[in-house]
């Protein structure tokens, strides 16, 4: 054999290599892409989960702040009722 066949075999070798390498990393990297991709998602999963926890609160003390308010209007008109009974009298 000559030394051109036996570097033309090498280069065939090595380039058959290369060849491997990328078929085998390159779902590697697609799979490393997609966890990445679930990574984030979880994240933003996360992130909205608070801001509807935060959401559920405000709307908790919006709904006790209009319970009082209606409490108070109540016993106002109670007074009314009262005083306009006191002074009818």
């Amino acid at each position: 054999m000559s030394e051109r066949t036996v570097d033309l075999i090498r280069k065939d070798v090595q380039s058959a290599k290369n060849e491997a390498k990328k078929n085998i990393l390159l779902p590697v990297r697609e799979v490393e892409d997609l966890l990445a991709l679930v990574d984030s998602l979880r994240q933003q999963l996360r992130e909205k989960d608070d801001a509807i926890a935060e959401l559920h609160e405000y709307n908790r003390r919006y709904a006790a702040d209009v319970d009082h308010l209606r409490e108070q209007i109540a016993e106002r008109d109670r007074k009314i009722v009262w005083l306009t009974n006191e002074l009818g009298e």
